[in-house]
């Protein structure tokens, strides 16, 4: 029997790429390779299985697949003679990137350094905080995720997908932290030795959000003890959350921010550290190569990160979120009324979306049922509370909403029987 192009591909990729990755997809009977790909959604190499996309890769497509202006700001700096430049040489799109980073950044993050990716700016962040404080230890969340870099990867404590044991990574100086939004905890932990506090706005597995008075008095006691505070806004920065940063719904005013996934545009790797001025003065511009990368910040990458900051700083997207927001509130209201011994309630802000899951058992095959019904969610949490994890598309219309909720309460039938 002839296989599928699928199949073929998931072949190739477990015998000669990345076995892991096909096994996954082929255990779970959801084996899918990208084809045509528009807005909210994908379809497979054969053009059978269309798919609304509630994953983005963690907020790599929060505008959708394949933007027509994000396409033409691409196509634009080709024609006009960019490609990978000279990393020694300055470029105009650079610099204008970095002067709209440093306006729509929370207050005092005036300096930012271009990467390749969230992963990178991660790790570049932990060595600025190393150097800036003159102290060693790093303080993270237990069940965060800051990538696979370096000390980033080190600050990765998710048994799931870290790599700490894996690359004997647990030698680096990092201590953990095992609930977010204790600031009792992280009070007996930050001490004389404490370069940095690292975390995401929100519970990286639950996505559920810490009460509103943690951050601010996290960053005032990071202040009063030396240490600097990073928040990785990986998946909840560039209007996600309904605004600009996560962070800025309680005023938060980190020593640093990391953006990435979202600031590619889905088109070209684009990451980026925001930092106070003094320590951009004390860890790049201190050391004729504080910081390098041949890559990072050329023209192309620039040019789209800077569409993308404009698109999601609209009104119009703004307003859009809102009713993102309010649909998915609505719906899964409805949902959680209608099948109780199912859905519980969770977090929804922005276009942030989980729902909770009365049962630990259905995490294991939601996602399944989901695929099989037209939806490609995020993932579900492997830490209490149980619950289902969405990040639509922010630029497209409520109707995806609906089409979300009627896979939901479709699933949930199937559950029940």
């Amino acid at each position: 029997m002839a296989i599928n192009p699928t199949q073929a591909l998931l072949t190739g990729f477990a015998e000669r790429a990345n076995r892991p990755l096909a096994q996954r997809q082929i255990a779970a009977g959801t084996e899918f390779a990208l084809g045509r790909r528009e807005g909210p959604h994908i379809w497979n190499l054969e053009g059978t299985h269309r798919l609304l996309d509630c994953a983005t890769t963690g907020g790599v497509h929060s505008l959708g697949h394949r933007h027509p202006e994000l396409l033409a700001a691409l196509h634009g700096a080709l024609d006009q003679g960019y490609d990978a430049g000279i990393w020694t040489m300055p470029n105009a799109p650079l610099l204008a990137l970095h002067d709209a980073l440093a306006a729509c950044a929370p207050q005092g993050l005036t300096r930012s350094v271009v990467t390749l990716c969230a992963s990178q700016a991660n790790d570049l962040a932990l060595l600025c905080a190393q150097r800036a404080t003159g102290r060693r230890h790093i303080l993270a969340f237990a069940h965060g995720y800051h990538g696979h870099l370096g000390l980033a990867g080190a600050a990765t404590g998710s048994e799931s997908e870290g790599i700490r044991t894996h690359f004997a990574l647990n030698e680096a100086p990092i201590r953990f932290f095992h609930t977010h939004g204790d600031l009792a905890e992280l009070e007996s932990l930050i001490d004389h030795t404490t370069a940095a506090v690292i975390l995401e706005p929100f519970d990286y597995e639950s996505w559920r959000l810490p009460p509103a008075s943690f951050l601010p008095a996290l960053a005032q006691l990071c202040r009063q003890r030396g240490a600097k505070l990073i928040l990785d806004e990986t998946r909840t920065g560039l209007m996600r959350s309904g605004q600009m940063w996560m962070c800025n719904h309680t005023g938060t005013a980190p020593d640093m921010l990391v953006a990435g996934k979202g600031l590619s545009g889905g088109l070209y790797p684009v990451g980026a550290l925001l930092m106070t001025q003094e320590i951009h003065e004390a860890c790049i511009n201190s050391h004729a190569y504080g910081w390098a990368n041949s890559l990072a910040g050329n023209e192309i990458a620039a040019t789209i990160a800077l569409k993308v900051l404009e698109i999601v700083q609209r009104p119009q997207t703004i307003a859009n979120i809102a009713a993102l927001e309010a649909a998915t509130r609505q719906r899964f209201a409805a949902l959680i009324q209608r099948h109780q011994g199912i859905f519980t309630p969770a977090t929804i802000q922005g276009g942030i979306a989980t729902i909770g899951l009365a049962d630990p058992s259905h995490a294991a095959v939601l996602h399944k049922r989901l695929f099989d019904r037209g939806v490609l969610m995020h993932s579900t949490s492997t830490t209490e509370p149980h619950v289902a994890k969405f990040l639509p598309v922010l630029t497209a219309g409520p109707a995806i909403i609906d089409e979300l909720a009627n896979a939901l309460d479709s699933a949930a039938h199937s559950l029940s029987n």
